[in-house]
């Protein structure tokens, strides 16, 4: 038996707010990882493992960025030519180049092209009055760039910034537009539990299994 349009809308937009929700978590959790090694960068001091945790949660952040992309792509009874669809898919244009990047990196590391950027990635992002950039060393020297400011309006261009393979993303940019296309969605769509449309995770089951010694 065919699973009918709404039964698949119903899931698809339940993945598509949990990964909405993802974005939100990863996104709080990498400002404050960033904020903790400030005080380390001010004084000069040498960074080992304690960046590891902010590249991968701005890994994290592009794949589930792209997820909410794709998945609302995917949503039955909603207009694909619609100016908000179209909206987001552009924003997430450099999200989608990043997420292949670091999913298939394999075939950029094996071709004949000079790799001077960070394979991993690099971050920068505004603390204060500063402007504050992380990048991993590498076998191979490597160019990144720090947050655009702007001398007319006097302000940097953004507070967050990833950067991947010279392609730059503004994370709050692209959440701010994922929570508007996420709005968009909500207003159009009936709910039997008003519930379903907050952005949440949801309940978790959990288990134990104990050996009898």
């Amino acid at each position: 038996m065919k699973r009918s349009p709404s039964e698949k809308y119903t899931l698809l937009f339940e993945a598509a707010r949990r990964s909405l929700y993802a974005c939100d978590l990863a996104y709080k959790r990498l400002l404050i990882e960033l904020s903790s090694l400030e005080p380390r960068i001010d004084a000069n001091i040498e960074l080992g493992q304690e960046g590891i945790p902010p590249l991968l949660t701005a890994a994290g952040f592009v794949d589930f960025a792209h997820r909410f992309g794709s998945i609302v792509d995917s949503l039955p009874l909603v207009n694909k030519k619609s100016e908000e669809i179209k909206t987001l898919r552009a924003s997430l244009k450099n999200v989608e180049f990043a997420r292949n990047h670091l999913q298939h990196m394999r075939g950029d590391l094996c071709s004949n092209e000079p790799i001077d950027y960070p394979i991993l990635g690099s971050l920068s992002w505004i603390g204060g009055e500063s402007c504050y950039a992380l990048c991993p060393t590498q076998a191979t020297p490597v160019d990144y760039v720090s947050i655009a400011y702007d001398n007319v309006e006097r302000r940097w261009a953004t507070t967050c910034q990833y950067q991947v393979k010279r392609i730059e993303i503004d994370i709050p940019k692209v959440l701010r537009q994922a929570h508007l296309t996420y709005a968009w969605l909500v207003k159009q769509t009936t709910f039997a539990d008003p519930n379903e449309k907050q952005l949440s995770w949801g309940k978790t089951s959990a288990m134990v299994i104990r050996l009898a010694s």
